[in-house]
């Protein structure tokens, strides 16, 4: 009981206080504002206390809020920038084959005995470009490779890439010109003097170089030359670009001259390419 009397006690007097302010506030001619006052320097710290937390509640919740919109405008931001990427990579899709477009024009008014046939590499060999790749154009499309028969393959600026290896239905493969198994007649375009081979090289091809050999003795060519086509052979038309000669090698002991000549094509970016079709070449389609 003992334990009990101080928790009468304050009961008590806030009773108290609570009926003395009821009495004081009823009777007439009693200021109000004393009373408050006086219950105000008691109260006013602890009600600023509350209405500060509950301002600074409400701040937070309002801070979160912000940050949550501003996240989302933020993400909506962000989905609209790659929108706008990837339309600007569509965009440049289109112009580079609106580009290519124009420079096939371009071959079919360069090679008007020949049909232009477009192209795109769709599977790259494992390894450098100088390996066979393949392209989306097959006997569907009028080109039958054989034994004795094939195409010469161009790119976009009319250089030389190669020549077709196999034709299936709807693909073909590609040997390119730095590949050991190619071969072609050429010159220097600045001259019309005497013709030579360019062929693909396992030494250098590593270096991404052709090699020039069977040159004839007294043949004027120098680093800086133009490579190209001679036109000798029935394949490649003559003029057709193959590459530039970097370095002239001269065999001290049979005073032979060779050449190694950089591609003017660049194998590695090929993304279209051009397959020359001569109607005026007897075709192996009849009857398969």
């Amino acid at each position: 009981m003992k334990r009990k009397a101080p928790r009468i006690f304050i009961v008590v007097l806030v009773t108290v206080a609570i009926l003395a302010t009821m009495i004081l506030t009823a009777l007439p001619g009693t200021t109000r504002a004393i009373v408050a006052d006086f219950f105000g320097r008691v109260f006013d710290p602890v009600v600023s206390f509350f209405q500060s937390g509950v301002e600074s509640v409400g701040s937070f919740f309002s801070a979160v809020s912000e940050n949550r919109q501003l996240k989302d405008e933020i993400d909506k931001l962000e989905r609209e920038n790659s929108d706008l990427r990837q339309e600007v990579r569509i965009n440049e899709e289109k112009v580079k084959a609106y580009d290519e477009l124009e420079e096939a024009l371009n071959l079919k008014s360069r090679f008007k005995d020949y049909e232009i046939v477009g192209g795109e590499v769709i599977n790259r060999s494992i390894g450098p470009m100088f390996d066979l790749f393949r392209i989306n154009l097959g006997r569907e499309d009028g080109i039958w490779v054989t034994g004795d028969r094939s195409y010469p393959v161009l790119d976009s600026q009319h250089n030389l890439v190669g020549r077709l290896y196999s034709s299936e239905l709807g693909s073909s493969r590609v040997v390119p010109l730095m590949h050991e198994g190619f071969s072609i007649s050429s010159k220097v375009s600045a001259s019309a003097g005497n013709n030579f081979r360019v062929r693909g090289s396992v030494e250098y091809k590593n270096r991404r170089l052709c090699l020039a050999d069977q040159i004839p003795e007294g043949t004027p060519l120098r680093v800086g030359d133009l490579i190209v086509s001679s036109g000798d052979g029935g394949l490649y038309p003559e003029g057709i670009e193959i590459g530039t000669v970097v370095e002239i090698i001269t065999d001290s002991r049979s005073n032979a001259m060779q050449a190694l000549i950089e591609p003017s094509s660049q194998l590695e970016e090929l993304n279209y390419v051009f397959v020359l079709i001569d109607h005026a070449l007897p075709s192996d389609t009849e009857g398969k």
